[in-house]
């Protein structure tokens, strides 16, 4: 359950001479559908203060661009892709909506670069293309921990603000400026794993004894499902050491053979589709209809629903957003992804990517300005309460001193008639959570 908002810092301020002073505001804006009051202008913001003299000037010109780092090429592809639709939905209801009413109406444009689902080079050369030849403002990208990593030291040496919604702790730790991180980071995701499972378990009546956990062996993977079985074990529930393997198997059967020896009630799992539809059908294959409990963005694709047919319903996934939730503006984004890419959902990523596009619209808006650099002192100062920006489980988003978000709260999902629905916590619940037998 989300805890009480922390008291209000002061603004960190980021070093650079030339930059203004800005103050906490409170949004007071509503979902855009209908709202017509948050607009963008153009603007030709790059990595140094010479070729950013417009927006320092304060001219933006008609249109501005947030530069969109997202593996669009190989096994991630699927998240890239949902989450640069998302960004592009955010876009069309600002735009759609007048622009940016404080730049005299400008437009929003999204531009995108590949970054590759795990070359670190070519990450590095796709931000630095958004930043010094797209001449983007700012950056929301590059979903993967893994790849944030270089595309945000690409972003905070140029000085240009990245909103991301990678969760890994080891980003937020490094206190970059220009590094924000409005969902939960993998540690709060691995302890709502324990939270939300037993209390939404608790609610239906059901008691897990024992558990077995397999994920690949990155950080956020290894961060989260580890913080989940130690508390799990720290609530009674016993639990052997998770089973880690290298992404990209092609035979499931050894750990499929080591999951049922342990022959659990409640199996925890996260890992890239491919992989994950391996173990789950080698699992049901063997007879373990223990309830599924992912982590991240596979357990939530559309194409898990695809590959598992029937067998998708029942699984749950711990993660940072779902498009039932009752917040500004979610329903009719929903609404729009689902028309305009004939989805059946709109996926976590691509929500978390909507929410952060329209916070750097509401920064810019505020701050009346395009220049990064105070589109970075902005988003480090406000504290948005309603609208699409504040649109994260939690309700609320601002940022702590490392660029987190002190309100995130994660949501507990379980695929139902073939989307997943929000289960848990209760205020944010459409369905009720079931357990037992597939």
């Amino acid at each position: 359950m989300p805890t009480p908002a922390p008291k209000r810092r002061a603004p960190r301020q980021v070093p650079r001479s030339s930059r203004g002073t800005t103050h906490p505001r409170r949004l007071a804006w509503l979902a855009v559908v209908g709202s017509g009051a948050l607009l963008l202008s153009a603007c030709g913001g790059v990595a140094n203060q010479s070729a950013n003299a417009g927006a320092n000037s304060g001219d933006c010109g008609d249109e501005i661009v947030i530069g969109a780092p997202y593996p669009l090429s190989g096994p991630l592809a699927e998240f890239g892709t949902n989450s640069l639709q998302g960004m592009r939905v955010a876009a069309d209801e600002v735009n759609a909506s007048g622009g940016i009413a404080s730049l005299g109406g400008a437009k929003l444009k999204v531009v995108q670069e590949d970054t590759s689902s795990s070359d670190v080079a070519q990450a590095k050369s796709a931000a630095t293309k958004s930043i010094k030849s797209d001449h983007a403002v700012a950056l929301v990208g590059a979903w993967f921990s893994n790849l944030t990593t270089t595309v945000s030291t690409v972003a905070q040496e140029a000085r240009v603000p990245l909103v991301t919604q990678a969760w890994a702790d080891s980003l937020s730790q490094r206190k970059y400026e220009y590094y924000f991180q409005p969902p939960p980071k993998s540690s709060q995701i691995g302890g709502a794993a324990t939270s939300d499972v037993l209390a939404a378990a608790r609610a239906a009546g059901h008691k897990f004894t024992r558990i077995a956990a397999v994920g690949p062996n990155d950080t956020a993977n290894t961060q989260q499902i580890t913080t989940a079985i130690q508390a799990f074990k720290a609530a009674g529930v016993a639990a052997k050491d998770p089973e880690f393997y290298q992404p990209g198997i092609a035979d499931a059967t050894p750990i499929v053979n080591r999951i049922v020896e342990q022959n659990p009630d409640l199996v925890l799992m996260s890992g890239p589709p491919a992989d994950v539809t391996l173990i789950i059908k080698g699992l049901r294959a063997r007879g373990l209809d223990a309830p599924i409990l992912g982590f991240g963005g596979a357990f939530v694709a559309p194409s898990l629903g695809k590959t598992l047919g029937d067998d998708v319903n029942g699984l749950m996934a711990v993660g940072a957003w779902n498009d039932d939730l009752p917040l500004d503006g979610v329903a009719q984004a929903s609404a729009a992804y689902k028309k305009q890419f004939n989805a059946p959902f709109m996926p976590m990523e691509a929500g978390e990517s909507w929410v952060n596009v329209h916070l750097i619209a509401e920064a810019m808006n505020q701050a009346k300005t395009c220049d990064p650099d105070k589109i970075a002192s902005q988003l480090h100062s406000m504290h948005v309460t309603s609208g699409p920006a504040a649109a994260m489980p939690g309700g609320e988003v601002s940022f702590d001193q490392d660029g987190t978000n002190p309100h995130a709260v994660p949501v507990l999902t379980q695929w139902t008639d073939g989307v997943p629905k929000t289960v848990w916590p209760q205020k944010y619940a459409t369905v009720q959570l079931t357990l037992g037998a597939r």
